[in-house]
């Protein structure tokens, strides 16, 4: 279609949707298509919040000159009123619409400072700056849906849905600056996201972007509405270039439900898939390091008991914050207890701080080498920032080669000296923000902080040892190329609440398995909801634990839960590329959180999706289960787990594993040759197991289960 004048509303129909988009008066929207019931309405062309030579502040919206355009691309002339004119290249995609492309070229020789950059806001006339709770602003938010979607926004309990009218006036961190703007540690899983969604149960449309923005960026809610803020404070740190370009500064992707509307969004990334040998079954030390319990070797002998392969050294180990050098008063035998803990079979892993240190001098380091302030004085944070907090740290500037040079030479002594095969990377998210301190570079400033600390971390890293294990949180792709591994943290934002909060988690890492990313499934810090956080991992893949060594419980409530460990730790799944089946799970929606019941981890091995996976909860599907699912009838709680790279039905080794007493009931495509137990102390013949053709029934009454790991059916 050749170009044309755009005169009617642009318009794009998609996946049962069609978004509409009246340039000219700015009103785009997203209707259902059957219904036409609107999902999603507001502005889309930008906003900037600008400080003028003049020392005063002035707002500036985009209109459109003149338009041009085919069915599945636009391209738009601005102008931002006296200031500046610009050009915002837009298309369509397999998941919705991108903007390409946005340049902007001020009019004066003295560029204003941006403050800020908004999608998603409007100017307000005079009758509703009448009506305003705020006049610091003569602009306001116009995205406007029933409710809002930002996977884990809130803690204690985990929440990822909200009614449009639930946070009043609040700022939502969408990438590594939580704390600094107003989110308490909910900076780190599943963040950066970059990305918030808003819908109704017509259907959810996703808000991203598809680069890493020079700007800290979060959602805007005032009262009932919301904007994408791009937050710089240039006038506080100096203006950029008289020309200025944004790529891929928003892309937006919808589905009827919130989770697939993610899914879809992060589908527009191209990612490569994972690598299974960093797939390792771990204990972090973090558990026990924060009780105060520093007995590395023991902590070696319970992650040995449980058929671990790698020993994670956490927080703690380092002489102080930042200096890679073991704390040898608190740690005597640090390099004797790590070959302790190798001769167990134990591979090591090292958490270090991506931006943090305690003593910049001691680290060969000037305020230079800081963020600092617009007065030059180095500013200091933690993933609490409260400034009468004495364990405030300095906080590192990617800008200066010395800095750049001290983290390279930190990383490489760690690697060189101990061999890890995982560096835990943290804390990106624990740095000040743009209204007090940004790096000297403008190529490192917002979002791109972090990550080039990141970057600079894994590819010193890497020099020494390519195959090392980059962790990290995070799910939007763009953040693949540091991590190999997305860890789900350790549920310090779920509070009381684990189960509940490691099923949101549980739920929104599956984003991840369907590009390929191993995701490590970790653990709260209570024994006590592990069994159903295990029954979750048995989907996700990669089991991981924080939680303390058990000392002080009765031995048959210790051998129970150390079975589950050691079961999950011997048969879970390494491939890194699934997709979940949800079975009678809940994906979310506004008047239910994400939470986890049955579901199931389907993997494609050159041919359909197979069922490779299965989570089975008491009292069984509330529907009638579909014909993928080997079993009809259970009770009790069980984990089923391919062996091979095979569906269960068609597996040659099945694992079953036990999380109570119940009973279990498996239909396959073949039939078995014998079941075996596992034991703690080697296995037996399953006497309880009955095999009948292709059907293998497993009874487990309470009194065995201490002495049982679990099941191997066995097809030979």
């Amino acid at each position: 279609m050749p170009d044309n004048k755009t005169e009617t509303p642009w318009q794009y129909d998609h996946d049962g949707f069609r978004f509409t988009w009246d340039v000219q008066s700015d009103c785009a929207k997203l209707r259902e298509s059957q219904s036409d019931t609107v999902v999603w309405s507001g502005s889309l062309l930008p906003l900037f919040w600008l400080r003028q030579s003049d020392g005063t502040n002035r707002a500036s919206k985009a209109v459109v000159r003149s338009s041009a355009g085919t069915q599945t691309s636009l391209i738009l002339q601005l102008a931002f009123d006296d200031l500046a004119t610009g050009e915002l290249a837009i298309s369509t995609n397999k998941a919705g619409v991108q903007f390409d492309r946005l340049s902007v070229k001020w009019l004066s020789s003295t560029p204003p400072a941006i403050i800020g950059l908004y999608f998603g806001a409007s100017m307000l006339t005079q009758t509703q700056r009448d009506a305003a709770p705020s006049l610091e602003h003569p602009f306001w938010p116009d995205w406007t849906a029933e409710g809002f979607c930002i996977p884990s926004a809130k803690g204690s309990p985990v929440q990822s849905f909200f009614r449009c009218w639930d946070f009043g006036h609040a700022t939502l961190p969408l990438g590594s600056f939580g704390p600094a703007m107003g989110t308490p540690y909910a900076a780190a899983y599943p963040r950066p996201l970059y990305a918030a969604a808003m819908g109704n149960s017509a259907g959810w449309i996703v808000f991203g972007t598809g680069d890493i923005p020079d700007a800290a960026l979060s959602m805007q809610i005032r009262a009932s509405s919301g904007m994408f803020h791009w937050l710089y404070r240039e006038d506080l740190h100096g203006p950029g270039e008289k020309t200025r370009t944004w790529n891929r500064p928003l892309s937006i992707a919808w589905a009827p439900v919130a989770w697939e509307a993610y899914r879809q969004f992060f589908a527009n990334f191209d990612t490569a898939g994972g690598n299974p040998r960093h797939a390792r079954s771990n204990i972090n030390s973090w558990g026990a390091f924060k009780t105060g319990d520093f007995n590395i070797r023991r902590l070696a002998d319970h992650a040995a008991a449980l058929n671990a392969e790698l020993l994670v050294i956490d927080d703690y180990w380092e002489s102080s914050m930042g200096t890679g050098e073991p704390h040898y008063e608190r740690f005597p035998e640090f390099d004797a207890d790590l070959e302790y803990a190798r001769s167990k079979g134990l591979a090591i892993g090292f958490w270090q701080s991506v931006g943090w240190v305690d003593d910049p001098a001691a680290c060969g380091l000037q305020p230079e080498d800081l963020l600092r302030g617009p007065d030059g004085r180095p500013r200091r944070g933690n993933w609490g920032i409260n400034p009468r907090d004495p364990n405030a740290r300095y906080c590192l500037d990617p800008s200066s080669l010395r800095t750049r040079e001290f983290l390279r030479r930190r990383t490489q002594s760690i690697m060189r000296r101990f061999s890890p095969v995982l560096i835990k990377l943290d804390f990106g998210y624990g740095l000040p923000g743009p209204d007090v301190a940004v790096p000297a570079d403008p190529r490192y400033r917002g979002e791109r902080l972090a990550m080039e600390l990141l970057k600079t971390v894994a590819d010193a890293a890497r020099e020494i040892s390519p195959g090392v294990a980059m962790q990290y949180y995070g799910l939007h792709p763009l953040t693949r190329g540091v991590t190999d591994i997305i860890a789900l943290d350790d549920l310090g934002d779920a509070g009381s609440a684990e189960i509940a909060g490691h099923g949101q988690w549980s739920i929104w890492s599956a984003l991840a398995g369907t590009r390929g990313l191993a995701i490590v499934a970790s653990s709260g810090y209570d024994w006590n909801a592990d069994a159903d956080i295990l029954l979750n991992s048995a989907v996700i893949g990669v089991p991981g634990a924080v939680l303390r060594v058990v000392q002080d419980e009765p031995p048959r409530s210790v051998r129970l839960r150390m079975n589950r460990r050691r079961a999950l730790n011997l048969w879970y799944r390494r491939p890194m590329r699934w997709q979940p089946l949800w079975l009678d799970s809940q994906p979310g929606t506004l008047t239910d959180e994400p939470a986890v019941h049955c579901w199931g981890r389907l993997e494609s091995h050159g041919g359909q999706p197979q069922l490779t996976s299965l989570a089975l909860r008491e009292s069984g599907l509330q529907h009638a289960p579909p014909e993928s699912i080997p079993s009809r009838a259970w009770s009790g709680r069980w984990a089923v787990i391919s062996q091979d790279n095979s569906g269960i039905r068609s597996s040659s080794r099945i694992a079953c594993i036990p999380f109570g007493p119940g009973s279990l009931k498996l239909q396959l495509d073949h039939a078995p040759a014998r079941v075996i137990v596992i034991t703690p102390d080697g296995e037996r013949p399953a006497d309880e197991a009955i095999i009948d053709g292709k059907t293998v029934s497993i009874q487990v009454n309470d009194a065995a289960l201490a002495d049982i790991v679990g099941y191997l059916i066995i097809r030979e």
